[in-house]
């Protein structure tokens, strides 16, 4: 076959259109998927400035103080990303997009976890280095 797997003229056409797994979804799945894909990308940020944090405290170019600060709008906003973003995704209403969401709602909501333990782990680092 083709570049693809199908025949050999496919190829062309094929890339005029979206893939078959995004044109076999729903609107509904579809909108699930984009919406966790934006709130994925959110946590990412949100996770590589809290490491960011982390290395500025430990590198003393960031104070306490300032780091405290940030990092609670950070834990806010990580918890507003949980509540309205990630935990609006509802996957029961879901039929061809539903496996896929549900994996990436609960990777999601696991990197989240992690990410809020790293928020406590910090503020009693803040809290000791305040206190030194």
């Amino acid at each position: 076959g083709g570049a693809f797997g199908g025949a050999p003229g496919e190829a062309a056409e094929d890339a005029l259109r979206p893939p078959r797994a995004m044109r076999a979804l729903s609107t509904l799945s579809a909108e699930a998927l984009a919406g966790l894909q934006r709130s994925g990308e959110q946590l990412t940020s949100m996770e590589q400035r809290v490491v960011e944090i982390e290395f500025q405290l430990d590198c003393r170019d960031i104070a306490p103080g300032q780091a405290k600060t940030e990092l609670a709008q950070l834990e806010t906003h990580a918890k507003i990303l949980e509540c309205k973003e990630i935990d609006a995704v509802y996957t029961s209403e879901l039929t061809t997009g539903k496996a896929q969401a549900k994996t990436e709602k609960k990777d999601q909501l696991n990197r989240l976890e992690l990410l809020f333990e790293r928020f406590e782990a910090l503020f009693k680092k803040i809290r000791s280095l305040e206190a030194a």
